[in-house]
């Protein structure tokens, strides 16, 4: 189920390689037929109960596979209809949503998927859900079925994290009247006649603990069209390892994750293509405004000349150049650049330590002997701050260290073991600057990250102008009109620099070339995995 909120991704080493996106598009006509195996990074799940519960704490990336959603994020990381055609919604009060479902839609046994379906899952998510998801409910003043077909919601305030309301739709005809916390252990079926159900392209065949989840076709899909393949074996994958033994064997066809030592021998694999994607997480520095950091950073022309000093573009190549050349910097620090909203807001800090040294003295501060500058007497010596063990952040930090000693700055790296960083030093403030991640859906708020008091502002960053606009972007239901909010809050933020966004991780995968149809979203693997074939 999909998260509105943007989230810490600070200790998360699958990161580095969690799926990939491509894939050639072919005339040929698709084959039916044949099992295709995909192997997924993450952990196994503990049951496959679909309610966010702690059985399922890790995410389940192909639930909606088997039980759809009203609305999935495409490639261009916006939301599309899934199973409604569209979604009408009210500019003035009583500000109401309402759900057009779509009228082919139907459950695996033939059942019409209905409004009650929609309000059932509410009420379900309501009852059995983490605080999280009744904090993203909360806006929700009352729901009701117009028609089998039309679902009316009112909202008290308004949301924008309204796409994520439902997540995976419940069948309430099988559903009704079971312990909701004990369905679903190791299959997904009708409580009362053991047969497998689900509103999508597939259905859940059988699981096989430790090895192996399989799910297949779903013959009575009511989309464009059923699934290609008869089945879909997905198994789990804690790490990324090397696929190429697995690959070359026939013992996969698809693999997500390819480590970074493992991408050049993948490449020369006979018969296997690597792709890569920009992933949904993004590394970024925070700057620390609080009575914990340096005080020089307080002062915003010390802020810009650390932007200046980072040469982000050389980052980005040094780091990711050997698996994806296409990687560049990130220029926003409220969306991705794959995304339509995406404007790069960041771009006027290029590489220029010249400038930063400028700005330096501007601020008042005085270059020192050692090349090093002396800002209110107290040498600029700032403490970096991240997770020890993460390989791709040593190397960051190393090349930033470099870079921004030409400019004037000693960087002092700090590795701190990965509980003490995401419990103990970004909730107290205790760097100067901090080296971590963010993730966040197309709807995830950042009033909490970079607005005054937020409860992920780790930086003790407050603009009261920024944090109206973000504050009013959480308001607002049209994606369009939010977007021109978010930028002109990013816009702010470009300004003030309590945060230097720097590049989005690259996601990977490797798949045989017998597989056709393939494309691959790192935020939702199995996106298109109905279109996907075996031509062999």
């Amino acid at each position: 189920m999909a998260r509105g909120v943007a989230v810490a991704a600070a200790i998360v080493v699958s990161l580095l390689a969690v799926s990939g996106a491509g894939g050639a598009a072919t005339q040929q006509s698709p084959k039916r037929g044949g099992a295709l195996v995909i192997r997924l990074l993450g952990p196994e799940p503990a049951c496959l109960n679909v309610l966010p519960m702690s059985c399922n704490e890790g995410g389940l990336p192909w639930a909606d596979k088997v039980l759809q959603t009203p609305f999935e994020v495409g490639p261009d990381f916006t939301y599309e209809e899934s199973l409604v055609s569209r979604v009408d919604y009210t500019r003035q009060r009583p500000f109401t949503l309402t759900y057009h479902i779509r009228p082919e839609a139907r459950w695996s046994d033939g059942v019409p998927i209905t409004a009650q379906d929609f309000i059932f899952t509410l009420q379900a998510l309501r009852r059995h859900a983490t605080p999280e998801f009744r904090d993203l409910h909360a806006p929700i003043r009352s729901a009701r079925a117009v028609d089998p077909k039309t679902l009316q919601v009112v909202l008290r305030p308004r949301s924008a994290t309204w796409h994520d309301f439902f997540g995976s739709i419940l069948p309430a005809h099988a559903l009704r009247g079971s312990d909701l916390t004990q369905v679903w252990g190791d299959r997904i079926d009708d409580p009362r006649t053991g047969r497998p159900i689900g509103s999508g392209p597939f259905l859940v065949d059988h699981w096989e603990r430790g090895r192996q989840l399989v799910l297949r076709r779903n013959s009575r899909y009511w989309g464009p069209h059923p699934a290609h393949v008869d089945r879909l074996v997905i198994r789990f994958a804690e790490s990324a390892t090397d696929p190429s033994e697995a690959l070359t064997s026939g013992e996969l066809d698809v693999a997500t994750g390819v480590p970074p030592a493992a991408v050049p021998a993948v490449r020369r694999l006979p018969g296997v293509r690597f792709v890569t994607s920009a992933a949904s997480n993004f590394e970024q520095l925070a700057v620390q405004l609080g009575p914990n950091g340096n005080p020089a950073l307080r002062n915003k022309l010390v802020r810009h000349a650390l932007a200046y000093g980072i040469d982000r573009t050389a980052l980005v190549r040094q780091i990711w150049g050997e698996v994806d050349p296409s990687a560049r910097a990130l220029n926003s620090a409220v969306y991705l650049t794959q995304s339509r909203d995406y404007e790069p807001n960041w771009r006027a800090y290029r590489y220029r330590p010249a400038e930063a040294r400028r700005l330096l003295e501007q601020a008042g501060c005085r270059r020192g002997a050692d090349g090093i500058f002396l800002c209110g007497g107290e040498r600029l010596s700032l403490r970096f701050v991240t997770n020890a063990g993460i390989a791709i952040r040593a190397q960051a930090l190393s090349l930033m260290q470099a870079q921004l000693r030409a400019a004037g700055v000693e960087v002092v790296t700090v590795f701190a073991p990965g509980a003490t960083f995401i419990t103990q030093i970004l909730p107290q403030g205790l760097f100067d600057v901090a080296l971590f991640s963010w993730a966040s859906q197309p709807a995830g708020s950042w009033a909490p990250v970079f607005g005054c008091g937020g409860g992920q502002n780790f930086t003790g960053y407050c603009q009261r102008l920024v944090t109206a606009h973000l504050n009013q972007a959480d308001r607002i239901l049209d994606s369009r009109r939010r977007a021109r909010v978010l930028n002109r809050a990013d816009r702010g933020l470009a300004s003030d620099v309590p945060t230097i966004p720097l590049y989005q991780f690259v996601a990977t995968a490797a798949y045989d070339t017998s597989v056709r149809g393939f494309r691959f979203l790192p935020w939702n693997p199995l996106w298109n995995a109905e279109n996907w074939w075996l031509d062999r």
